[in-house]
């Protein structure tokens, strides 16, 4: 549903991602609603119902609002994960005529709402550029931050980029036209970003703890959203591979030939284990070609393959979306919100 502009002030759309974490929203919300540096600002709020089994409580999160003129609620048709569900609000931040810019946050008070005016006013001074949080301290437990850890040094390994910041950031208008014009955004928002070639700056921020309920984040979760970030990089990890493939083969063929040129070209004893050596380097050399050329062609069939252009198809995964225009029902004295079927 497209907003008609209602003055001059800029108007920012925040785009948060739930799934059963309304309880903890109720208070980030009350926070971002109180905070006077944003009054300047027309502020939306799209929320992305991921499916969530628990209903949210409509009373509870109007009376929270504060200075925030209009809240959607987007309810997704099954469940599709973080990334996805960010991708789907972005589309519906789009379609507000006026948005300049897009705010990404978590739901849970781990992004802190106290932070979103560092976002904006840095946004301000670089009006073309993402900016991002790039993370300071972080409250997980040692082990995660491990995992975590070595996530970023193998992603490193497989994509050469180094990636310190999550989905918390704010995105210009124009950013956000070309990221959901991307697939590449339908699998993680950070990597795309990273990937794309529009300019973004970085912020060192802390994160919060989360003000209600437990975090699903488990090593499993960790795993995928480190292969979903992979898998936007993955022409360029296929090609790492077929280059470390063909090194490696010429390195074998190499260390084979040395082996038997000394067998026949000198006197030398060759000790007994060396033709096991050679066996077994020939039989890693053909390994290395099948992997190489496997490779190679994973990477043509890729390009052969319609994406996923979230633009375009994000939309067939809303099962309904409620719009709540604050100022319209404080005018008529309602406070029920309009169904929409998607």
């Amino acid at each position: 549903m497209d907003v008609k502009p209602t003055g001059h002030r800029k108007s920012i759309v925040i785009v948060t991602p739930i799934f059963n974490d309304w309880v903890a929203f109720a208070m980030v919300l009350k926070q971002l609603g109180a905070l006077p540096e944003l009054g300047q600002y027309e502020l939306r709020l799209i929320i992305i119902d991921d499916s969530s089994s628990e209903m949210a409580n409509l009373a509870d999160l109007m009376n929270s609002k504060g200075s925030i003129i209009d809240v959607q609620i987007i309810r997704l048709a099954c469940n599709l994960g973080h990334q996805r569900a960010i991708a789907v609000g972005l589309v519906a931040a789009c379609k507000i005529a006026n948005a300049d810019a897009v705010v990404v946050m978590d739901s849970d008070g781990e992004d802190l709402p106290t932070d979103v005016p560092r976002l904006i006013k840095v946004w301000r001074e670089h009006p073309e550029q993402i900016v991002v949080a790039k993370r300071r301290r972080r409250t997980e437990g040692s082990i995660f931050r491990i995992c975590y850890s070595f996530y970023k040094v193998i992603f490193w390994i497989l994509t050469a980029e180094t990636i310190d910041f999550g989905n918390f950031s704010i995105l210009p208008r124009h950013a956000v036209e070309a990221l959901i014009h991307d697939p590449a955004i339908w699998n993680n928002m950070a990597a795309a970003i990273s990937k794309s070639c529009i300019p973004y700056s970085r912020i060192p921020m802390d994160r919060g703890e989360r003000l209600a309920g437990h975090s699903r984040m488990n090593f499993l979760s960790l795993a995928l959203y480190g292969m979903s970030a992979i898998s936007v990089y993955a022409e360029v990890v296929l090609v790492r591979v077929v280059a470390i493939a063909c090194i490696f083969s010429v390195l074998v063929l190499a260390g084979v030939a040395a082996i038997v040129a000394i067998r026949l070209t000198t006197g030398w004893v060759m000790p007994e284990w060396a033709s096991y050596v050679a066996a077994s380097s020939i039989a890693i050399f053909f390994l290395a070609i099948v992997l190489g050329g496997l490779a190679m062609f994973q990477l043509l069939s890729f390009r052969s393959l319609k994406p996923f252009v979230p633009a375009l198809d994000a939309e067939d995964f809303i099962l309904q979306q409620r719009y709540k225009p604050v100022i319209d029902s404080e005018r008529k004295g309602d406070s029920s919100c309009e169904s929409i079927a998607s």
